[in-house]
């Protein structure tokens, strides 16, 4: 008898163990979502993760004036829209003409209007500006650029502005993402 009590207990404690670890052997939650633009033109992927190297540039090549400069730190870059079709498939009879960017990034905390970097060096920025050398603040939209079907290039340039009274020599970095709007 004694063995049938414990046989009914093993079987009793095994059903109770199987039933106690398929109950919850772990949870979580699936977060799904997204958004859906109509956008006439593609990035190309060289333009989407850039690396702009600024080399050595010496502090004694330092334009002094009413906005300090370091000379010859203008570097050139180049956003490349490609595949673009202008007619709109969510707008009937629209038509794309331009693009505009916008820069985002953490602001230098002298001046908002430029990027500010990190890393070993202080009291330099950068300035972001258009092909023609016109300055382009953090977070204000560029003036229209005109693109037609197929590939079009947005040009650009960044270059080092210095705080002469806070400048130490170094190595640094900084970020910044763009954000593009057709009109």
């Amino acid at each position: 008898m004694t063995t049938r009590i414990w046989g009914a207990l093993l079987i009793a404690l095994s059903v109770c163990s199987v039933e106690a670890t398929a109950k919850n052997q772990g949870h979580g939650t699936v977060s799904l979502g997204g958004e859906i633009v109509e956008t006439p033109c593609g990035i190309a992927g060289e333009s989407l993760d850039q690396s702009i190297d600024f080399g050595l540039i010496s502090m004694t090549d330092a334009a002094l004036g009413e906005q300090p400069v370091l000379i010859g730190s203008r570097r050139n870059f180049e956003i490349k829209l490609v595949n673009c079709e202008l007619a709109s498939v969510v707008k009937p009879d629209f038509i794309y003409r331009a693009a505009t960017v916008t820069f985002d990034g953490t602001a230098d905390s002298r001046d908002p209007a430029l990027l500010g970097v990190y890393g070993e060096a202080q009291g330099v920025a950068i300035e972001l500006l258009t092909a023609a050398g016109t300055p382009i603040p953090l977070g204000t939209t560029t003036a229209d650029y005109q693109i037609v079907a197929g590939d079009n290039t947005l040009r650009f340039g960044a270059r080092l502005r210095i705080h002469p009274d806070k400048a130490r020599a170094g190595g640094f970095s900084s970020l910044a993402k763009f954000t593009l709007s057709y009109l």
